[in-house]
């Protein structure tokens, strides 16, 4: 048995060199049969950040996110998670509006899978730079869904009404305000409170101090406005008046605004126009305002004209 063994192990050493080819050529060739026999899959909205230095921000991003096909065999492929996977583009010496073409590559990816790059889209990324400043901008609370029937937004009030930001200088420059994630007002039934983060535009390095706001939602039965045309205008005057008093025009237009249920249901006799005329003493004529009693819990918006011409003559 001994001397079989040393005469295998003396042609092995004897074709050594035919032997390690052998291996290199097997290696080549299950690379190239994985290559071929390898999945594809694409995956999308990987997110792209610039990495600059401290007091640096990006201006502008021709991409904030890229998708990427990747080839990997079944298990790499399995464990491919976009939430893991983030293309990093450090820039250390940047300048001031400079316009930097960047190629993707592999060499940007983090990717803890061995599945392989096949191909970005897009294939590169434009960025600007500017540097760094702070602003302090209001607040706006941004809304989504509906409301139920009946009921409105009577006011937004976020706490606190303005945060601190921190981005590329040109980037504050144009913004106003900052908005809040949308808060829904779906099935809402009255007032309510809630937390939510701050909306930050995809710019890079763009921070809040505070990050996340206090939003309270006030809100109110839903208004309706109507016209009622045709409204006679009446004169109050002093008790034993005999003087003859003339209105022109002697009716007019009168809006009102209030619950919708309550405006649907009120009638135009319910609406009383007058002019004031117990304090003319003179015979002549006058230009008055029009006064108009509502029904408790309406809105008077306008009448139409708001001022009457009213004629008082001597007694016949």
């Amino acid at each position: 048995m001994k001397n079989r063994f040393s005469r295998i192990w003396h042609r092995v050493l004897r074709e050594k060199w035919l032997l390690l080819t052998c291996i290199i050529l097997s290696f080549f060739s299950w690379q190239g049969i994985r290559e071929n026999i390898g999945f594809e899959v694409s995956v999308s909205d990987i997110a792209v950040d610039i990495d600059v230095p401290e007091k640096w921000a990006v201006w502008e991003k021709s991409a904030h996110r890229v998708n990427i096909v990747f080839r990997g065999s079944r298990e790499d492929i399995r464990y491919l998670n976009k939430e893991q996977l983030r293309v990093v583009i450090p820039i250390p010496d940047p300048k001031q509006g400079e316009e930097k073409v960047v190629k993707l590559s592999n060499a940007f990816l983090r990717n803890p899978t061995g599945a392989r790059v096949v191909r970005f889209s897009p294939s590169e990324i434009v960025v600007k730079l500017d540097q760094e400043s702070e602003r302090l901008l209001p607040v706006k609370a941004s809304t989504s869904g509906s409301l139920p029937d009946g009921l409105e937004v009577d006011r937004i009030v976020c706490s606190p009404a303005s945060v601190r930001i921190t981005a590329a200088r040109q980037v504050l420059d144009n913004m106003e305000y900052v908005q809040t994630e949308p808060v829904a007002l779906d099935n809402r039934q009255g007032p309510f409170k809630a937390s939510l983060p701050l909306a930050l535009p995809l710019a890079g390095r763009m921070r809040a101090n505070p990050d996340w706001v206090s939003v309270e939602v006030f809100l109110e039965t839903r208004k309706s406005t109507r016209v009622f045309e045709n409204i006679p205008v009446r004169t109050l005057c002093a008790p034993g008046e005999l003087r003859q008093i003339q209105v022109q025009p002697q009716s007019l237009s009168i809006t009102v605004r209030g619950q919708q249920q309550r405006i649907d249901a009120l009638k135009p006799e319910e609406l009383f126009a007058y002019v004031g005329c117990y304090d003319l003493m003179q015979s002549t004529g006058y230009d008055l305002p029009v006064v108009v009693d509502l029904p408790s819990g309406l809105q008077l918006v306008k009448t139409d004209p708001p001022v009457v011409h009213v004629e008082i003559g001597n007694v016949k």
